[in-house]
């Protein structure tokens, strides 16, 4: 193995792996870079090209380009070295899938149903109807087969028989929540009666990690389905699959971001797929749900920049809030894509995709944003109304963490509601002792 991992540094140049992460800068002989491990302002990583090294005097990480890898991708040591021989054009020799741990027995098995979901919609049961479907929600076959789509056909057991067929034992299908465990029984023997697929007449839409492997899968009732079922199911928590730590679509944009440097952030799967083929490929989703640190911590790996366009209704707006305010806590710079007419990124990518590029490019300052909501919302000549209106906009203000902004907009705050700027941060104070005693509280 030695002498791979040798050859596998020979041929990669560590400036150049790591550029696929990070934005590096030649400081002198070396490179340096924002640590994507720890939070910091000024770059304290550096890289050694000449030794083919990097280390970050701020965290005090380092090592070369497997243990770099390894961090970012959250990999151990076999998976990294397996990933970058492939970059590489390395053959790892005795290379054996099935002695490996559960953990790539698991991904191994996720990846055997998606290709059989895929055959299904291109060439079983899903073929007529299901792409039928899709084409007329405007995807193009190049980009249906770009993000993996599928189809789990009606049937209790297609995919455990597939699978059983192949040799894997009810046990381990279990561990990839591909199965559902009728009565929590013991699954022993392989009697496929005592379960049955999780996934049934359903369009799959494949969840990958940063590295592009399967780790999950959401589903979407398929037309004519059960309406009484839930649109969207996914994978329950396993393994390999936390929600809180997937972006949709982060394995296809990634590359894109980093170019680009900045991110649009939409809400659901077809979004991340319509919009990626209307042109904006540097595009993923949170799948319905407010960002987490643990995204956001991903995000921060290619951009600090970041554009939000989720569906203008109650949800989408508590969502929004809730996702900026972590967001401006991180030091996020934050945008807020604004469409008057109230479709969805779906929705406008398929019928008007130069729209939606405008919109985009005219997004809004996240503060303007909750300025412009707010002050329509409310009346600021009523005295009550002005504590309603200072109440909303503090809250959000008291999560920026950069003193200058904050500065700023207490300030046109201020001139806005005709208030002192005394008042507003005294205000302001009160608000953040309490935020900072019910974090201690919960933390308790």
């Amino acid at each position: 193995m030695n002498s791979e991992v040798e050859e596998i540094k020979s041929r990669l140049n560590i400036v150049d792996v790591l550029s696929e992460y990070i934005h590096l800068e030649k400081a002198g002989a070396n490179w340096r870079a924002i640590c994507p491990f720890h939070h910091e302002k000024t770059p304290s990583f550096m890289v050694n090209e000449e030794k083919q090294i990097w280390h970050c005097f701020g965290c005090g990480k380092g090592g070369d380009i497997f243990s770099f890898v390894m961090e970012m991708e959250g990999l151990e040591f076999r998976e990294a070295l397996k990933m970058l021989a492939e970059k590489a054009g390395v053959k790892i020799k005795n290379y054996n899938p099935q002695k490996f741990k559960k953990k790539n027995r698991i991904l191994e098995i996720l990846e055997l149903a998606t290709k059989f979901w895929e055959i299904q919609l291109w060439k079983g049961m899903g073929k007529d109807k299901i792409l039928d479907y899709l084409h007329q929600r405007g995807l193009q076959d190049e980009t249906i087969k770009k993000f993996r789509l599928g189809y789990a056909p009606s049937g209790w057991r297609n995919m455990l028989k597939f699978l059983v067929k192949r040799g894997y034992k009810l046990e381990e299908i279990a561990k990839t929540g591909l199965l559902v465990n009728k009565g929590n029984m013991t699954l022993q023997d392989n009697q496929i009666s005592q379960a049955y697929d999780r996934f049934r007449n359903r369009i799959i839409f494949p969840m990958a990690e940063c590295a592009g492997r399967v780790v999950g899968f959401s589903a979407r009732i398929a037309p004519g389905g059960d309406e009484s079922q839930a649109k969207y199911i996914n994978t329950p928590e396993t393994e390999v699959y936390h929600k809180s730590r997937i972006l949709y679509g982060m394995d296809k944009a990634k590359s894109e971001i980093k170019q680009k440097n900045w991110l649009l952030l939409v809400e659901g799967n077809m979004d991340v797929i319509a919009t990626s083929q209307a042109g904006i490929e540097n595009v993923v989703a949170v799948s319905g749900t407010a960002l987490t640190e643990e995204q956001i911590g991903i995000i921060k790996r290619y951009t600090r920049h970041l554009k939000m366009f989720f569906d203008m209704d109650k949800a989408g707006e508590i969502a929004t809030k809730k996702s900026v305010k972590i967001c401006l806590a991180k030091e996020m710079n934050v945008q807020i894509v604004i469409l008057p007419f109230g479709k969805d990124a779906a929705e406008i990518a398929k019928d008007n995709p130069d729209k939606l590029k405008e919109a985009v490019k005219k997004s809004l300052n996240v503060m303007e944003y909750f300025f412009q909501r707010v002050f329509k919302k409310f009346d600021k000549n009523k005295v009550e109304d002005k504590e309603k209106i200072a109440e909303e906009l503090l809250d959000i203000i008291a999560d920026l963490e950069n003193a200058v902004e904050k500065e700023y907009w207490l300030k046109k705050l201020s001139e806005k509601l005709e208030i002192s700027q005394t008042a507003l941060a005294d205000s302001l104070k009160k608000l953040k002792l309490e935020k900072r005693i019910k974090k201690d509280k919960d933390f308790d």
